[in-house]
């Protein structure tokens, strides 16, 4: 290539090293002080990563130019052992059969089919909160979307194992989060005390996921139970006629756990964490709840009548994006607007520090769910708001995601409110693959009633 290159600003060593701990700071500062791009060398410059944070330059990398990038080391090496080769880690003809197979999983019908079981699911996990009680509203969102993504995607109860598989998931999620960021990144297959750990943890994973295709085939062939796993059983490929082995369907049932359970609880949890200090949003969101609902559980119909609901968890995932950066690998030398891409340097999508800035989002910091009222949400540039990504591998479950989001988030709303016990330390995001809380999320139950 002969076009002079734009020269990215650097990521000074004293930047790293300040925010070893904190990786959300570090986006957000480099959005703020580096502009579009920034770059900075690993493992003695073996490796170059590139920080985008502008909306055109991520529309190249994730849908002009997609040819030219495969995944991140952090969802196709690290996260590997726990993803397998699904739909967030394929590749290529792979990853566009298996999409084109698992397609009809999502389609408008069976989302729509989900709604009673998601709204049933919630009413159920608040008629179990007590007025006056405190609970780690994070860990109740956990078990509440586990619970969801067990009944929806897989058609069974998972609710006696939430303790286990919650537990299984964050070791494996945590371990390769910490390989990741890593100085001296330690590859799975090492026998770390860590990686050892998450390799337990997979196991245990794998003992539900496995049980549940064994006691689904036992069924016969044919039998459809209107979930995810059936289409995935059900599925064949529209060019030769073949299914999906007892490995695929493992690997893309894991996929759509993880993606289904971990990133729309800390949705949640963010969600009403961000109503909780803002008791007007509040407010004028419970008055939309009792007036379209009068005391009783939504249902899909009641969608329409909610957009409140709706313009919360969109604002909250603004805020706090489960899926705060994606990362992708350059396969060729590619320019990326101005700048130089090389062979195998890593682009990180800054999606939290896009999120953030001011030039795209008045008052950034500001919670404010009006931004996604209709025609505000049109005046959003392109491509500045990603919580699903965008392009080719845009999330595949994004209509579910929001769905469930707006259903929940109104069943919640209508039933308690939900505030920090008195003197209680603000909570913190902690980035692992997703952007969890920090350590617990204590709230304070108060019960409601519509005619309040």
């Amino acid at each position: 290539m002969d076009i002079q290159a734009t020269v990215p600003e650097k990521v000074t060593l004293r930047e790293q090293l300040a925010h070893r701990n904190d990786r959300v700071g570090l986006l957000l500062g480099l959005s703020e002080r580096h502009g579009d791009v920034a770059s900075m060398n690993r493992l003695g410059g073996l490796i170059k990563v590139h920080f985008v944070s502008s909306a055109d330059l991520a529309h190249e990398v994730l849908v002009d130019k997609a040819d030219a990038f495969v995944k991140g080391y952090g969802l196709s090496v690290f996260a590997k052992p726990l993803l397998g080769n699904g739909l967030l880690t394929s590749e290529a003809d792979f990853h566009r059969r298996q999409r084109r197979m698992m397609a009809p999983a999502f389609v408008h019908k069976r989302i729509a089919d989900y709604a009673a079981v998601i709204s049933a699911r919630t009413e159920a996990a608040t008629a179990g909160w007590a007025d006056g009680a405190t609970l780690d509203f994070s860990d109740a969102m956990m078990r509440l979307t586990l619970e969801i993504v067990g009944a929806t995607l897989f058609g069974a109860e998972v609710g006696a194992e939430a303790d286990e598989i919650g537990e299984a998931l964050t070791t494996a999620l945590k371990q390769a989060a910490d390989a990741l960021i890593s100085f001296v990144p330690i590859p799975p297959s090492v026998p770390t005390p860590g990686n050892r750990r998450a390799k337990a943890a997979v196991a245990r994973l794998d003992e539900t996921v496995y049980r549940l295709i064994r006691e689904r085939r036992k069924e016969g062939p044919g039998h459809d139970r209107g979930d995810f796993l059936s289409m995935l059983l059900l599925a064949q490929d529209e060019d030769d006629g073949s299914t999906m082995t007892d490995r695929q369907v493992r690997d893309e049932a894991m996929n759509i756990f993880v993606a289904g359970h971990e990133t729309t609880a800390n949705a949640l949890a963010w969600t009403f964490y961000l109503l909780s200090q803002h008791p007007e949003i509040r407010a004028r969101l419970e008055r939309e709840v009792d007036e379209a609902l009068g005391g009783r559980a939504p249902l899909l119909a009641d969608l329409a009548r909610l957009p409140y609901a709706l313009q919360v968890f969109k604002e909250a995932m603004r805020l706090y994006p489960p899926a705060f950066a994606v990362a992708r690998r350059a396969t060729r030398e590619v320019m990326i607007g101005n700048y130089r891409f090389a062979r195998n340097d890593l682009a990180i999508i800054n999606i939290i520090g896009m999120h953030r800035r001011p030039d795209y989002f008045a008052e950034p910091m500001r919670f404010n769910p009006d931004r996604f009222a209709p025609e505000a949400e049109k005046a959003i540039p392109r491509y500045a708001y990603l919580p699903f990504g965008a392009g080719a591998r845009v999330c595949i479950g994004n209509h579910f995601a929001l769905l469930e989001g707006q259903l929940a988030v109104a069943a919640i709303a209508q039933r308690v409110r939900v505030d920090p016990p008195l003197g209680a330390a603000r909570v913190e995001p902690e980035p692992m693959i997703t952007l969890r809380p920090k350590g617990k999320m204590q709230m304070l139950v108060r019960r409601r009633h519509a005619s309040a």
